[in-house]
């Protein structure tokens, strides 16, 4: 009974992200190991949609930045490789 429970909520989280924006996949495993706790942060979490056009371009852009990968073109970047390889 607890384990079906829990296993409802971890999908339940993982609709309600997809709803308002959020990556499925990353609640499903929240819900997965939060439970009920999961399924209540990802309703009071703001929504990822607007229907204003502005907000939500500065919404993907800050998602969009989350994404980018850590060793880009970034000349700051250090790497334990050398040049040569």
């Amino acid at each position: 009974m607890i384990v079906e429970f829990w296993i409802f909520c971890a999908i339940a989280t993982a609709v309600v992200a997809a709803v308002r924006g959020g990556h499925s996949l990353l609640w499903l495993l929240i819900g997965c190991v939060l439970g009920p706790i999961g399924l209540l942060a990802a309703i009071l979490m703001p929504s990822l949609k607007s229907r204003e056009p502005v907000i939500a371009a500065e919404r993907q852009a800050e998602l969009d930045e989350l994404r980018k990968p850590f060793r880009g073109s970034n000349p700051d970047t250090i790497s334990a490789k050398s040049k040569d390889e």
